[in-house]
């Protein structure tokens, strides 16, 4: 998951000469920018504009708190009945993730590649979504092999945290904070959440692209160069349980329970709106809905590069940084070069 950041028109797409433009059939402006949580000295202006289009506009991530508000003071709020284990309570988080998954991934999918909804407006790659049987994927279908995967493994393994933690919440193991208590704190928590998931994902991600790691586990989410929306959880189980491992940050934190289903949401749902391949939705000559990914699609095109996420500048600051320029993607391409002698050598 990334930073929404749409800094140019769609309708110059065909006639952008910059840097990148011979790669990709759109990008937004470069460089790539991290949020502005992190500008020095602060700007408290852009900072403002910046929360205001990403938390307050209609986005994803606005969608996936509203969303958990649903779920947590109306659809399935944690009670006492959830304090014991019980298939009526857990069939239906199971249910209503697996839902979930198959309306926001599945939705983007019909939407970008199936009904082929604004074609190439707003496409970072150039190239077709794969649709042709490749003996690479499960099932023979890149389509396929990610559903299979994200269904399977990405939904399931968030059900049974959420079922843990709702239990936990109910047992009173861990305390509810309540916003009439504590009301900046139950607000800031949703960006302090989205500003750990960045710190967790720079970590794990480190550590899936050890070689022995990279070959076993997360070359199973790397078959995904062009990516689309169901690509986001089509990871191997070890690495699914280690991504989705962050939500276990609510046993620390004061939280209630819709801050854990909102990171749950972010983990899950972002993952399928963040891997789409386009920066926006774009439906009666307007933006929709923001998406844009292309820091984490840079990653997927290059490899060895941006590990995190836009939400935190972790790649900037210990050399991995790819900010979209040609220059970027040489010393990536050195960088790899490297690692690969020496993964040789060794």
């Amino acid at each position: 998951m990334t930073t929404t950041d749409i800094n140019a028109s769609p309708h110059t797409e065909r006639q952008d000469p910059g840097p990148m433009s011979r790669e990709w059939h759109w990008h937004p402006d470069l460089p790539v920018k991290h949020a502005p949580y992190w500008h020095w000295p602060p700007k408290p202006g852009t900072l403002a504009k910046w929360l205001w289009q990403n938390w307050l506009q209609v986005s994803d991530r606005s969608i996936y708190v509203a969303l958990a508000f649903a779920v947590s003071f109306w659809l399935q709020p944690v009670t006492t009945a959830q304090a014991g284990f019980a298939f009526d309570w857990m069939a239906w988080v199971f249910l209503r993730n697996w839902v979930l998954l198959l309306i926001v991934a599945g939705g983007l999918h019909l939407w970008f590649y199936g009904i082929d909804g604004q074609g190439k407006l707003l496409k970072y790659d150039p190239r077709p979504y794969a649709k042709r049987r490749n003996a690479l994927y499960k099932f023979g279908y890149q389509t396929w092999d990610n559903m299979y995967y994200s269904m399977v493994f990405g939904a399931t393994f968030l059900s049974i945290l959420e079922c843990v933690l709702r239990w936990i919440y109910a047992n009173e193991y861990i305390g509810t904070l309540s916003f009439a208590a504590h009301p900046i704190w139950f607000i800031a928590l949703f960006p302090v959440l989205a500003i750990w998931q960045s710190f967790h994902f720079y970590v794990v991600h480190l550590f899936l692209h050890q070689p022995f790691i990279y070959r076993h586990v997360h070359a199973v989410h790397h078959r995904n160069v062009n990516t689309g929306p169901w690509s986001g959880m089509s990871m191997h189980p070890v690495e699914a349980a280690g991504y989705l491992s962050a939500i276990l940050i609510v046993l620390v934190l004061p939280s209630h329970p819709v801050h854990m289903l909102f990171l749950g949401y972010w983990l899950m749902l972002g993952a399928a709106s963040s891997h789409s391949g386009y920066e926006a939705i774009w439906a009666k000559d307007r933006q929709a809905l923001l998406l844009g990914a292309f820091f984490h699609q840079l990653h997927h095109r290059y490899y060895e590069c941006n590990y995190g996420n836009a939400e935190m500048p972790w790649d900037k600051w210990f050399g991995t940084y790819h900010d979209g320029s040609e220059a970027a993607t040489r010393r990536t391409r050195d960088r790899k070069r490297q690692m690969h002698a020496a993964g040789k050598s060794s």
